[in-house]
């Protein structure tokens, strides 16, 4: 029988992949191990781990496991590392790439959207804020959260990950960087401010996208609705409404009073679902049906 594992069974992704890897309809034996446990032999192996373990088991479990899935970002950027999304780049994963990587989820959330208008418009700039749940910080930020006087209490921090000698943030870049190598759009510019918000769970993000051609409205709903694992919805949609959904949600969508090939719109989702596990558990779907 195939068999998957996950590495880092104790962590908050680790447990989440657990409840998502039961879902699969593809029977396998599934076996769990520590961050510190010897890895046996699987043919593919879940890392939800940090960087530092990443970057450790990666080349020790190499003999021993057919396909890696990483969790983490410490190989996303990697030339020959497919970063992928199965709804949006399945084909970038082949027999010959045992490591795959799977996305930042806020960087998820952003190609949700894009993808689907991919084929109509040629994008030059996409803009966004993001209002990141507390959850994607992990476990000790969602402790701290619910302890009276935490700094996320009914609060909003403009700072996400490591400030780099640019002023940006290192969860800024990968909203730049990421979405190029995922959307194969190399020269698109990304900007973007990530904020660490007091909600629980569920990210969202605000998003300005300029195109070379005028958008149709209509057109671009309609693309969204018909996209798996997306839709648009023309009532307001709220993180609290989508925590625990599969669904990336897209809602006040315009176009800019000025220019007709900018548009405006609000995504939110499940940033453990969609922005973690589920993709994670998708690429192992992707796996057994094809690859193991």
């Amino acid at each position: 029988m195939k068999t998957v594992g996950i590495v880092g069974i104790n962590g908050m992704v680790g447990q989440n992949m657990l409840a998502e890897l039961k879902k699969v309809k593809t029977p396998f034996e599934l076996k769990t191990f520590g961050r510190n446990d010897e890895i046996t032999p699987l043919d593919i192996a879940v890392l939800c781990t940090d960087n530092p373990v990443s970057r450790q088991l990666v080349p020790q479990i190499k003999a021993r496991v057919k396909f890696t899935v990483d969790m983490s970002s410490e190989f996303r950027m990697t030339e020959g590392v497919p970063l992928v999304i199965p709804e949006i780049n399945p084909h970038a994963i082949t027999r010959d790439t045992p490591l795959i990587a799977s996305p930042n989820c806020t960087t998820t959330g952003l190609v949700m959207s894009l993808a689907p208008l991919k084929p109509f418009y040629h994008f030059t700039e996409a803009f966004f804020c993001s209002y990141q749940a507390i959850s994607g910080g992990g476990k000790k930020l969602l402790d701290d959260f619910h302890t009276p006087g935490s700094l996320y209490e009914k609060n909003c921090v403009p700072l996400i990950g490591s400030v780099l000698d640019n002023g940006h943030t290192s969860e800024e870049l990968k909203g730049l960087y990421e979405t190029r190598k995922i959307m194969e759009l190399p020269d698109i510019k990304v900007y973007c401010h990530t904020v660490r918000v007091g909600v629980e769970n569920s990210h969202s993000l605000g998003v300005t996208l300029k195109a070379k051609e005028e958008f149709d409205l209509e057109q671009v709903k309609k693309l969204w609705r018909s996209f798996p694992n997306l839709t648009y919805s023309d009532s307001v949609v709220t993180p609290k409404e989508v925590s625990g959904k599969e669904t990336t949600f897209i809602c006040r969508l315009r176009k800019d009073v000025e220019d007709p090939k900018i548009i405006h719109y609000f995504v939110t989702f499940d940033n453990l679902l969609k922005g973690a596990a589920m993709n994670g558990r998708q690429i192992v779907e992707l796996l057994l049906e094809k690859y193991v």
